[in-house]
């Protein structure tokens, strides 16, 4: 049924901070990696993935009353050199906000940075995304129901992270709970509530269950989506909900699997256009999930 009213901003602050491509100028010529090193370490297309805006959405945006979020605030940096989404004083580790090898193993420079070095490009760059995002969370605290950590993942865990080699789901969501959303320790608080991943993840299944791998591993099933596996949260939720404190809304962070419209990966995969029929299949899927999502959160807290 379409809706009569125009369609209204979904009350969802995004964050993608892993799409980006470009080099540090700083950087340039210094680099022990080339751009197809870096175009495998990249999240990628996750702007268009993300992009709940996009015009191809029109006739869903008029159906459901909903255009666009509140706020997107994403970066133009390659991941494979500064990351936002690492903590800010992990400046000696090698997977760090400056990294200095890459998530299979590999050495990004011809000759290691100075911690000088590391220090201003993160303030530059990461500290650069970090007051955007924040700014964003300043402005929309009293509207904001909801907080998307948008990121997509390769099909298979790289070499120099947790899980190596192990075949991932389509989707992984995280509030930083275990497999089901509940806390994990007395310790750690959860982005949102256990009903309302798993609630996320149900809506999740129904609606991605039918999207293929696009190179599937022979005899190896894969689950349309799971909570907290591979990831569990990274610093820019922990950041976030944190600064939003008041009022605060349900985070969730959103992996997506690359298996579906990049293929199986690896450090040597060709550098391609984006395989926009696939991505645009997705994008429908996810804004009609985060449409969905909002609504459930609405019906259990009566929110306006």
């Amino acid at each position: 049924m379409t809706s009569t009213h125009p369609p209204r901003p979904l009350p969802i602050v995004q964050s993608i901070p892993h799409a980006g491509l470009e080099i540090p100028p700083e950087v340039a010529g210094r680099l022990a990696v080339d751009a197809t090193t870096l175009y495998n370490e990249c999240d990628l297309w996750a702007d268009q993935l993300f992009d709940f805006a996009h015009p191809d959405l029109a006739a869903l945006h008029a159906q459901m009353g909903y255009a666009g979020t509140l706020s997107v605030t994403d970066f133009e940096i390659s991941r494979a050199l500064v990351d936002a989404n690492r903590y800010p004083e992990d400046l000696e580790n090698p997977d760090g906000p400056v990294k200095s090898q890459t998530s299979n193993g590999q050495e990004i420079y011809t000759v290691p940075q100075e911690r000088a070095e590391k220090r201003a490009l993160r303030a530059r760059y990461w500290g650069d995304y970090h007051r955007r995002l924040d700014q964003a969370v300043a402005d929309h605290a009293g509207a904001c129901r909801i907080f998307l950590d948008c990121h997509n993942m390769a099909q298979v865990g790289p070499s120099a992270y947790a899980f190596a080699g192990a075949a991932r789901p389509k989707i992984c969501l995280s509030n930083f709970g275990n497999l089901d959303g509940e806390a994990r320790d007395a310790h750690t608080p959860l982005a949102c509530p256990p009903w309302f991943i798993q609630a996320a993840a149900r809506l999740a299944e129904e609606i991605f269950a039918d999207l293929p791998l696009l190179e599937p591993q022979p005899g190896v099933h894969v689950p349309t989506v799971a909570i907290n596996w591979p990831f569990y949260g990274g610093y820019i939720m922990h950041r976030t909900m944190t600064e939003f404190s008041v009022g605060q809304p349900f985070g969730l962070m959103v992996e997506i699997n690359r298996g579906l419209f990049v293929g199986n990966q690896t450090p040597d995969t060709p550098i391609q256009p984006p395989n926009l029929p696939a991505i645009a299949a997705i994008r429908e899927r996810l804004f009609r999930w985060a449409v969905m999502i909002h609504e459930s959160s609405q019906i259990d807290t009566n929110l306006p």
